[in-house]
């Protein structure tokens, strides 16, 4: 009788984000893959199972018996435990009779089980006058020794075995995620990949893109939409033709958006414009540039529901809904945690993913999203999150937008707008005075949002008339036309409603507060340029002082 064993790795982001070096996240991003795809031809064969799955920390393995599959089980552990220092948690096997979708989903919650049981506590050994990891600061140091890297000093500090084994990897020829990301990057730009590639270190080298050389940095995390059901839909042959083709989409999508960065923006261009730090599975997690950072990721998301149409088309997955992705892009400077910049970028891609649920419990649609921040200097992620309670009438917002290649319908425009008209009224507004964006931007910052419902109709009449028109005076009439356009597209007509006023009523689940991109735009003014357009279609033409 076979059975079938799931398996997964624990507290993953803790391993790969558990040193302070770029270098050595990238490495460990790149042993975990190792590890993963060594399972079939080693420890598998050895016990006689077939696999399924073993990519992302995730495994998936059939077995002839339960003997073999348990013994299995806790030398995978083990293993796992001795290349990569962390723990990981073997479900007990599940007899498959047949059905395999039925004994999958019982082996997930078996897994589900056994992590939220998992019992003792895994602790460093402590001794007296022994020094810690100069990088992680966690581990209990092995070597002392000089760090690798273009940046590196000539000083040796105390590492540990697993930062030092991530350092490793990160050199390691072949380069299990680097060497094959690099071949589809070149495939998109059309040229022949050539052995002195170079790939980004840190953030200081993805600093370096930053068009007005004020050291700003992106860090972009993308997810798959409803991905749980789409493996819930799997036979045996699909799931792993899905679970093989996953990370290639990703690599796929990622470079074709680098590609077409590099085709607009010729600064290092001996330097590929991207660097992955998770890349597995559906989840990724890159450093890109922060010019035209927010549409790379419109184009990576474009890009990653074409070939995953794809792939569902090849492997028979004909009822499944049309594929979307969740992503969000933290802009922020390089020299911010790249900790704290995925911690937020979590949070915002959650309000991505949530919005792209509900357009589709409530309408059937299937769409992806976009959500961003610009963390302005080093200040705290997330300080000016809207009130919960405030947010409900008055949203200072339009995130997250939408990705959509055409015209979004009626139901999607009512939740919101597409990431593209944000990019086109930045195009639009680029010969405006820097001076006045600057007032405009302090007007949309001054919105009163704390108001009840009954007034905001007349609150936002006045703040109209009193604040946006002292701002709309004060320019030419060629740009306050502009600006008259862009105010529209981004809310409404200012007589639309019996209203006088550019505030848009949107709907976020059971509440309908007014709202507006402007502030949007002018706070990611930098970072919304279109890979249509070259840095220089954006100089502006100032027609006043």
């Amino acid at each position: 009788m076979p059975y079938l064993l799931a398996a997964e790795a624990d507290k993953i982001q803790d391993f790969i984000f558990r040193s302070s070096r770029l270098r050595e996240v990238v490495g460990a991003s790149q042993l975990l893959t190792r590890f993963c795809r060594s399972i079939d031809d080693t420890l598998a064969k050895k016990h006689g199972g077939q696999v399924v799955v073993n990519d992302g920390g995730s495994f998936r393995v059939i077995f002839d018996d339960l003997a073999k599959a348990r013994a299995f089980g806790a030398d995978l552990a083990e293993l796992y435990r001795l290349a990569l220092g962390g723990s990981l948690t073997v479900a007990e096997p599940v007899r498959l009779d047949g059905d395999f979708r039925k004994a999958n989903e019982q082996a997930g919650e078996r897994l589900r089980w056994a992590k939220s049981r998992r019992q003792g506590a895994i602790a460093e050994v402590h001794m007296p006058y022994v020094a810690f990891c100069a990088s992680c600061g966690v581990a209990l140091a092995r070597k002392r020794e000089r760090l690798t890297g273009r940046r590196a000093t000539n000083r040796s500090s105390y590492i540990c075995e697993a930062c030092r084994a991530k350092a490793a990897e990160r050199d390691r020829k072949p380069r299990a995620i680097l060497d094959e990301l690099y071949e589809a990057y070149c495939t998109s730009l059309g040229t022949q990949p050539t052995i002195n590639l170079d790939w980004p270190e840190d953030a200081d080298d993805i600093a370096r893109l930053d068009l007005r050389q004020r050291n700003y940095v992106a860090y972009l995390v993308a997810d798959g939409n409803g991905m749980g059901r789409t493996f819930g839909m799997c036979g045996q042959e699909q799931l792993t033709k899905l679970s093989e083709g996953l990370s290639p989409i990703l690599q796929d999508s990622l470079a074709a958006a680098a590609a077409s960065f590099r085709n607009v923006v010729s600064e290092q261009a001996h330097m590929i414009p991207m660097i992955p730090l998770i890349l597995g599975g559906d989840d990724l997690f890159a450093l890109i540039p922060a010019p035209y950072a927010l549409d790379f990721t419109r184009r990576f998301c474009l890009e990653w529901e074409r070939r995953m149409k794809k792939l569902a088309d090849e492997i028979g997955l004909t009822d499944l809904p049309r594929p979307t992705v969740a992503a969000a892009v933290v802009i922020c400077k390089g020299t911010y945690p790249y900790a704290l910049a995925h911690r937020r970028a979590e949070a915002l891609l959650k309000e991505a993913k949530r919005q792209s649920k509900l357009l589709a419990a409530e309408t059937g649609e299937h769409l992806s999203a976009v959500n961003f921040e610009v963390i302005l200097g080093n200040r705290l992620a997330g300080q000016e999150d809207d009130d919960a309670e405030h947010s409900r009438i008055v949203r200072l917002t339009l995130r997250p937008y939408w990705v959509c290649d055409g015209d979004l319908s009626q139901n999607a425009k009512e939740r919101g707008l597409e990431i593209k008209t944000l990019l086109d009224q930045r195009l639009t507004l680029k010969d405006i005075p820097s001076k006045r964006l600057a007032e405009l931007r302090r007007c949309f910052e001054d919105v009163p949002t704390s108001i009840t419902i009954r007034d905001r109709n007349q609150t936002m009449q006045t703040w109209t008339n009193r604040q946006l028109d002292n701002v709309l005076q004060r320019l030419s009439t060629t740009s306050r036309a502009k600006l008259e356009t862009a105010l529209t597209t981004l809310g409404k007509s200012r007589n639309d409603s019996n209203s006088d006023h550019h505030w848009r009523e949107i709907r976020r689940g059971d509440a309908t507060p007014f709202a507006h991109g402007m502030l949007d735009l002018l706070e990611s003014w930098d970072f919304a340029q279109d890979l249509e357009y070259r840095p220089d279609d954006y100089e502006p033409q100032e027609e006043e002082a």
